[in-house]
């Protein structure tokens, strides 16, 4: 009797892993992701937008960090009297290196919006882009 249960315990296991493997094989490729189905062009390159934003603003968040705290601590050595050059230059290589961070992934970020627009879009995008005096 003990034999025919774990027999019958095998046969419903191999079952369980062959469907598991079926649902797992014949899912959709993008299940796992919100449907755009229903929406216009505009909606799908705005939500585009959206994720590009927040990503740009998760990946620098770190490095504006670190830019304000060197910042601050630049103001800080400037005012004291003891202070030897050598700091403030070290202390500017990291300020700099911070911003060096934040431009790069903000100029990434620029071309890949870039890519999302249509050609018609992209003359008012390159017109903006072009007439911008300060990097935020």
């Amino acid at each position: 009797m003990n034999r025919s249960i774990n027999k019958g315990s095998a046969a419903i296991k191999q079952a369980l892993v062959f469907f598991t493997l079926m649902l797992i094989f014949n899912a959709p490729v993008n299940a796992g992701q919100p449907s755009t189905s229903g929406l216009t062009e505009e909606q799908t390159q705005k939500q585009a937008f959206d994720q590009m934003h927040h990503k740009l603003h998760d990946d620098q968040a770190m490095f504006k960090a670190k830019e304000a705290q060197a910042l601050a601590e630049l103001n800080a050595m400037a005012i004291r009297e003891d202070i030897k050059l050598e700091a403030v230059s070290a202390k500017i290589d990291e300020l700099m290196a911070a911003k060096n961070k934040i431009m790069r992934l903000r100029y990434a970020h620029l071309i890949e919006m870039r890519k999302v627009l249509t050609d018609e879009q992209k003359v008012g995008y390159d017109k903006a882009l072009l007439q911008r005096s300060a990097v935020k």
